[in-house]
């Protein structure tokens, strides 16, 4: 049973896989409600959640600070695997923050997929919406919506099963995840087909599920580009495992976990596709995530059980 849901890389690929994966994830402003509550001179985050999700399908992580160089982000493009934009409530237009720092790794990124270099990109929530501002060349493109504290099944669109991110998902995991509640929802803001339509990203992205919101407006839940490794979600699949917030509705069945590590294990497999590493053992020790220690947030109301706070 279990090998029929995971999703294995195919022996006759013939790519060389990088069995030692980093992924690099992107860190972001306090929030007003984080700073009252964590004071501190702390300058960006990551959840810790992420950090689990990563290490949990085989790999490594970098934590990646906000408000820094531009070499700074092309160098970590040129070290790590993939890249990870996570959830949160970071603004878009802030002056070096968040989606400062997510436009230089988006522009390096897609650099290196267009000289034949494999490098996957990945958006979550926030980070799914930060996807389609960073095509849309910084142009918000979200509509306002109602599904924050939800968790829902997910509608697949017409040839999901051709899409990356599907194609290898076995029938039980599919099955669950169009007839179960396991994808949560805590978003304000959703892109619409029509969005991406106006926005003229259609040509290059693919929806391959949807669903709706409380008030019947119908959103993209999934999507990835046509060309590229980039996808985005507007769930949180590593909620499932690692959030336990008692008035947060996240989905912690045994089901709801399969589906969480189906969507670990296949961005994990993209970056083993990718080669980079760092320059050398020692800056590569530098940079992982464990330098730094986790911060137990749930106690205080967070929505976070554990934060890795960061004052460089």
């Amino acid at each position: 049973m279990e090998s029929q849901l995971l999703p294995v890389l195919p022996a006759s690929t013939g790519l060389h896989l990088n069995d030692r994966p980093i992924i690099g994830i992107l860190s972001q402003e306090l929030s007003v409600y984080m700073q009252e509550k964590f004071p501190g001179n702390y300058t960006s985050y990551v959840p810790a959640s992420y950090v689990k999700y990563i290490e949990a399908a085989g790999a490594r992580v970098v934590p990646i600070k906000i408000n820094r160089t531009a070499s700074y982000y092309e160098n970590l493009v040129n070290s790590v695997n993939g890249i990870l934009f996570p959830g949160g409530a970071a603004s878009f237009t802030a002056i070096g923050g968040y989606s400062a720092a997510a436009w230089e790794l988006y522009h390096h990124a897609i650099l290196k997929n267009q000289a034949g270099v494999y490098f996957p990109v990945w958006g979550t929530c926030l980070g799914f919406e930060l996807l389609t501002y960073l095509a849309a060349q910084r142009e918000d493109i979200r509509t306002d919506c109602e599904a924050d504290n939800v968790a829902m099944p997910l509608q697949f669109k017409p040839g999901y099963n051709t899409s990356r991110l599907y194609a290898n998902a076995s029938d039980a995991i599919l099955k669950i995840l169009t007839s179960e509640n396991v994808t949560a929802n805590f978003h304000h803001f959703c892109i619409t087909e029509a969005n991406l339509t106006q926005a003229k990203l259609d040509s290059d992205w693919r929806v391959t599920a949807v669903n709706k919101d409380t008030q019947g407006l119908e959103f993209v839940s999934s999507f990835e580009h046509k060309q590229y490794p980039i996808y985005g979600v507007q769930f949180h699949p590593e909620k499932n495992a690692y959030e336990w917030k008692r008035t947060n509705n996240n989905p912690h069945t045994a089901n709801a976990i399969l589906v969480q590590q189906y969507f670990a294990n296949f961005f994990v497999n993209e970056a083993r596709k990718n080669s980079h590493q760092f320059p050398s053992p020692e800056e590569e020790d530098a940079a992982l995530i464990y330098n730094y220690q986790a911060t137990y947030t749930g106690q205080h109301g967070s929505a976070f059980e554990q934060c890795y706070f960061f004052t460089d």
